[in-house]
């Protein structure tokens, strides 16, 4: 946005570009990206303090394992709260066995946020009360991980009522009239269309299992955002993430 930072809610985004055995090794522990989460919500603390949340979303998970956690506080120091409560995810690793601390696949298939794509959020609150449901990241949950999206920002739409129309007329039924959940759910709907064009492309040359993970590769996000942001009035600059691991960051064109 063209004016000047005041209390904008603040956002973050870590994305490993290597395998959570890479940083074990060389860092001699498993919480380089909790790290640096944690430095980088901190050095937001001023950006909003009415409530906050982090997201992870592991790579490659196996199925029948959760691949993504969040965790929203609306506690009086929330990035203490939620950071000590993810640090005791890493302590009944070295309670259970010295071992598992440092082990990747354990970690991965028992530890909650021990993946690659992180995301956190700092909410200043400018409208709605100060609870949970309105801390950031939402999420819109699905059983295909490539319809799972994430999403966190700072908002100030113009057009709600507009955007809030779009989506019952394509036949949603939106449970809130607010900027966030008509954001989400647009991008959501765009996401599913590219899901589905995708599907109807190779579903003679592949099985369904195996569509899947074409889907993954050649979801192209950057057109998903293009057709949900066409019909966005106003400021915002927000993260987001996909359940196979994509992830985005957008903002206003002004």
């Amino acid at each position: 946005m063209s004016d000047a930072i005041k209390h904008e809610c603040g956002i973050a985004l870590v994305r490993l570009r290597k395998p959570l055995s890479y940083y074990i090794e060389k860092y001699g522990s498993p919480m380089y990206a909790v790290n640096k989460m944690y430095i980088l919500m901190e050095k937001q603390r001023n950006r909003g303090q009415d409530g906050v949340g982090v997201a992870n979303i592991k790579i490659d998970q196996k199925p029948g394992l959760r691949y993504i956690s969040r965790y929203r506080s609306i506690e009086s120091e929330p990035i203490k709260a939620i950071f000590e409560k993810i640090g005791r995810k890493y302590k009944k690793a070295k309670k259970d066995g010295k071992d598992n601390y440092y082990d990747e696949r354990w970690l991965k298939e028992n530890c909650a946020f021990t993946g690659e794509v992180w995301m956190g959020h700092l909410r200043y609150g400018t409208h709605g009360k100060n609870s949970i449901e309105n801390c950031h990241p939402f999420l819109r949950q699905n059983n295909w991980r490539s319809r799972n999206l994430v999403v966190a920002g700072n908002f100030n739409m113009t057009n709600v009522d507009e955007l809030f129309d779009i989506l019952v007329k394509l036949g949603q039924h939106p449970k809130e009239k607010v900027d966030t959940v008509t954001v989400m759910e647009k991008i959501g709907h765009f996401l599913d269309e590219e899901n589905n064009e995708l599907f109807r492309q190779y579903k003679d040359e592949y099985t369904n299992k195996e569509i899947t993970a074409v889907i993954e590769s050649e979801l192209n996000l950057q057109r998903v955002l293009k057709r949900a942001c066409k019909d966005f009035d106003g400021g915002y600059a927000m993260v987001g993430m996909v359940g196979h691991g994509d992830a985005f960051v957008a903002r206003d064109t002004v």
